[in-house]
């Protein structure tokens, strides 16, 4: 019984600590969840872990190949043009969404995990001279721990899935046509 008390006591600690590194790296100008009104056009990108942790994903089956298929088809789905991430730079209405997947294997049994989907929409910096700055206006975060044994990381793509359909209902309550 102890030794299930100090797993759990480790997860809660490891949470706490993936909340309060996250918290350095917020939008600190208060953009966050400010508008996703009359977004159309999406480029996906996925930024996956590097070293271990990412071959740790692929040894489970998890690649963000699979991630960016399935999320740009499912946005496809609900209407929005899916380009690539070279196109979007040339497209002045186009928006990044943005998969942040980070993984660590703090002991040997559990596999904790740090999924954030964040929009960034593009402000220019002046009139005509198409540069432009990008600012977060959407995010959403799942924080959690999964055992190593069983499913193993596959339920990455479950909970990446849930954060694009929270994405999809709030761009969906945004603009709602007035009757």
């Amino acid at each position: 019984m102890k030794k299930y008390i100090n797993y759990a006591v480790a997860l809660l600690l490891m949470a706490g600590s993936f909340a309060v590194t996250a918290g350095f790296f917020e939008e600190p100008l208060g953009y966050e969840n400010a508008t996703l009104r009359g977004l159309k056009t999406i480029a996906v990108h996925i930024d996956p872990p590097t070293g271990s942790d990412a071959t740790e994903m692929s040894r489970n089956g998890v690649t963000s190949e699979n991630l960016q298929e399935m999320i740009s088809a499912r946005l496809r789905n609900a209407g929005f043009k899916v380009i690539s991430y070279s196109d979007s730079l040339h497209d002045p209405e186009a928006v990044l969404l943005d998969l942040r997947v980070r993984v660590d294997m703090p002991w040997g049994s559990f596999y904790a995990f740090d999924l954030k989907l964040s929009v960034f929409q593009k402000f220019p910096l002046s009139q005509g001279a198409g540069s432009f700055s990008s600012v977060r206006t959407w995010s959403d975060r799942q924080i959690g721990a999964l055992q190593a044994v069983g499913p193993g990381l596959y339920p990455l793509y479950d909970y990446s899935m849930l954060l694009v359909e929270n994405f999809i209902k709030a761009h969906h309550a945004q603009n709602l046509k007035a009757d």
